[in-house]
């Protein structure tokens, strides 16, 4: 059986990883200062935002991360997660989308069904 993270670049699998592991302090690693994430309708700009929004949701809901497959587009990586932890419908299959700066960090994240 192949391995989705494989196909991930190392900014994304660090993200997952750090995210499992609930280990906030990784994230600064990950994604670019100024970057942007989309999920629960909410809006998060910078890496201090992240840190907050990954401290609470990771409060509410533990999740854990099971990547079921990596899609490349142009500018985008697609992944398909299976997402389980204490809230309503768990475990939930969500995409992430994630877009990359030039250095390799993490610029965009939009959580979605």
């Amino acid at each position: 059986m192949s391995q989705p993270t494989l196909g991930l670049a190392p900014a994304i699998a660090a993200y997952i990883a750090a995210a499992n592991a609930g280990d906030t302090s990784a994230v600064i690693h990950c994604f670019a200062e100024d970057a942007n994430v989309f999920d629960e309708g909410e809006h998060q700009v910078g890496t201090a935002a992240i840190v907050r929004w990954m401290e609470e949701t990771g409060r509410r809901y533990q999740p854990k991360v099971q990547v079921l497959d990596v899609q490349h587009r142009t500018g985008k990586v697609l992944v398909r997660n299976l997402i389980s932890g204490s809230f309503p419908g768990s475990p939930l299959e969500l995409r992430y989308t994630f877009r990359l700066n030039e250095t390799g960090k993490i610029s965009r994240l939009d959580i979605s069904l």
